[in-house]
């Protein structure tokens, strides 16, 4: 619903005609070079921002996104850094008991750089089914919505919970519907910044999750960045992208896959500076110096598990470590 009030049982996030999606089925996605304009099914309907519930520190406005025809080229060849540091774990056994998160790979931060600490969030408080919302506000700002991809609900109520200092989401169906979350950690908002989360998740066929920066103003034209990115069937891979800044934001500008299974526990970092994007797991990192892949309005973290097609019995997890947050202050670094 265009220029009204939204209706929370539409989804605010659909771009396109009758919203209209294209499909990337995850089975091709191991055929991916290091820079390729792919469009995947989790990102083709990418979030925008819905109408925050009452409190939050999101600003309030109606999506109109418009998608464009997709190009299949760039209009820019990316400027890529990859660096490798250490060998990545093999696939665990999907049936295997979940050991707990290993400690903490990335280190933050030092003290004066150019980050400044903005979000520190290590779930202390425990929280069971229905408290979430509650007792973290403005973490579960879109429930109420249909996912982007248009089976899910968005509903922390029957799927969150905290325990042990770890959020888990239980990704299921009730009576006919998918329902799913999106973890959207305060405050919402910021231009350039750095974005931590340790995470990992079952498999669990016909499910995704997304986990991306959203321009705060809907405007899917100024840009998106998705990372971590990655669909929970067996064998999928961590993807991250950013699309493409212009008339055709279908377009993934700069496109890059990680070695690893998401059922491992991983830690990935986002760095966003004016000049460069950064995407970071469990140490390896891959740059871009594209600005065509540069967002530079205030962007939206909204952290999207959602459906595709899901069968009704099938359920699972995704588990959440920590989520952390940093504001770019160069000027400090600069004293």
């Amino acid at each position: 619903m265009r220029g009204g009030e939204l209706d929370r049982g539409d989804d605010p996030r659909r771009p396109g005609p009758a919203g209209a999606r294209r499909r990337l089925p995850w089975a091709l996605v191991p055929l991916l070079v290091a820079v390729v304009p792919l469009t995947t099914a989790a990102q083709s309907t990418r979030a925008a921002l819905p109408e925050p519930s009452p409190g939050s520190a999101a600003a309030t406005s109606t999506p109109t996104p418009t998608a464009s025809t997709p190009t299949t080229t760039p209009t820019t060849t990316p400027t890529t850094t990859p660096t490798e540091a250490g060998p990545t774990s093999s696939d665990p056994d999907p049936t295997t008991a979940d050991p707990g998160p290993t400690p903490d790979p990335a280190p933050a931060p030092a003290a004066g750089s150019e980050w400044t600490p903005l979000i520190d969030q290590g779930f202390d408080t425990p929280a069971a089914l229905g408290e979430f919302a509650d007792l973290y506000p403005g973490w579960a700002d879109y429930d109420g919505y249909h996912d982007t991809t248009g089976p899910g609900r968005y509903d922390s109520s029957r799927v969150v919970t905290v325990s042990d200092g770890v959020l888990t989401e239980d990704l299921h169906s009730e009576d006919g519907e998918a329902l799913v979350v999106s973890i959207t950690p305060v405050p919402h908002v910021q231009t350039y910044g750095r974005y931590e989360v340790r995470f990992r998740a079952d498999v669990v066929p016909g499910y995704h999750f997304s986990w991306l920066l959203w321009p705060a103003d809907n405007d899917w034209t100024d840009g998106e960045i998705d990372f971590p990115e990655t669909g929970l069937d067996a064998g999928d891979w961590i993807m991250g992208f950013s699309h493409q800044i212009g008339p055709t934001p279908s377009v993934n500008q700069w496109a890059q896959r990680f070695e690893g299974s998401p059922q491992d526990w991983h830690t990935a970092v986002i760095e966003w500076r004016p000049d460069s994007l950064t995407f970071t797991l469990d140490g390896r990192s891959r740059t871009t110096t594209d600005p065509l892949a540069i967002p530079s309005v205030p962007m939206y973290w909204s952290m999207q598990s959602e459906a595709e097609d899901p069968d009704a019995s099938t359920s699972g997890g995704v588990q959440i470590d920590y989520v952390k947050a940093w504001a770019h202050t160069p000027e400090a670094a600069a004293g």
